[in-house]
C-alpha cells in the first residue's frame, strides 16, 4: 500500500484532518480503492463521490488499455455489492476537499534544529495570554491554572525502567505486578 492509497483510506475512514465518509469501515475502504483506483488521489475519490451521490456510471470512461478489463471487472462488482450503501454512506460536503489532500500529503512541519525540551509552563505569559484573549483576572487565571500545575508538579517525574523492577534477596529482578492492576484487569472480565 502506497502513501495515496494511505491518505484516502485516511480520508475515507476519518483522521487528523477530516472525519472522513459516515458508514465506510476499513474493509469497504479497502474495496472502496480496489474499485476507485487513486494513483491520483483526487480522481479517485472524484469518482467514488460521483458514484456515491448516485452519478457515477458503473463502467469508467476513457480510452481502451490493457488493464481496462480487470478495472471494469472490479467496478462492475463493487457496484454490484454496494448498490445500497448510497443510501447508508454519507460523505463530507467538501469531498474529496484538495486542502485535506494537500493537508495530508503536504503536512506543515517544523523544520528547526534546536532540541525539543520540557520546561515549567510560564505563568506569566499565561496569566497575560488568558487577560488579553479571554478578558480573565490574574485571580480567575491563577483559580484555573494553579491545580493544574500542581498535579503537572506532582506527576512530572518520570519513572525510569528500571523502577517497574524489584530484586530478590540474591539480586535478581523480576518485573512489579502491582495488586491494583490485577483488580481492574479482574473488574475487566466482571
Amino acid at each position: 500500500m502506497g502513501k495515496n492509497e494511505l491518505v484516502s483510506l485516511a480520508m475515507l475512514l476519518g483522521g487528523d484532518y477530516t472525519d472522513g465518509v459516515k458508514g465506510v469501515g476499513i474493509v469497504n475502504g479497502m474495496e472502496i480503492l480496489q474499485a476507485f483506483p487513486v494513483e491520483d488521489i483526487r480522481k479517485g475519490l472524484q469518482e467514488f463521490r460521483e458514484w456515491l451521490d448516485g452519478f457515477g456510471d458503473p463502467m469508467p470512461s476513457g480510452d481502451a488499455d490493457d488493464d481496462k478489463p480487470a478495472y471494469d471487472a472490479k467496478r462492475t462488482l463493487f457496484h454490484k455489492k454496494h448498490k445500497s450503501a448510497r443510501t447508508r454512506w454519507v460523505a463530507p460536503a467538501d469531498f474529496p476537499s484538495q486542502a485535506i489532500i494537500s493537508a495530508y500529503t503536504k503536512p506543515v512541519v517544523d523544520k528547526s534544529d534546536g532540541k525539543f525540551s520540557w520546561a515549567k509552563p510560564h505563568i506569566d505569559g499565561l496569566q497575560r495570554f488568558c487577560y488579553e484573549s479571554l478578558d480573565w483576572s490574574q485571580e480567575e487565571t491563577n483559580r484555573v491554572l494553579l491545580p493544574v500545575l500542581k498535579v503537572l508538579e506532582k506527576n512530572s517525574k518520570q519513572r525510569t525502567l528500571e523502577s517497574y523492577f524489584m530484586k530478590y534477596e540474591d539480586g535478581i529482578k523480576f518485573a512489579e505486578v502491582r495488586l491494583y492492576y490485577f483488580f481492574s484487569a479482574m473488574q475487566l472480565y466482571h
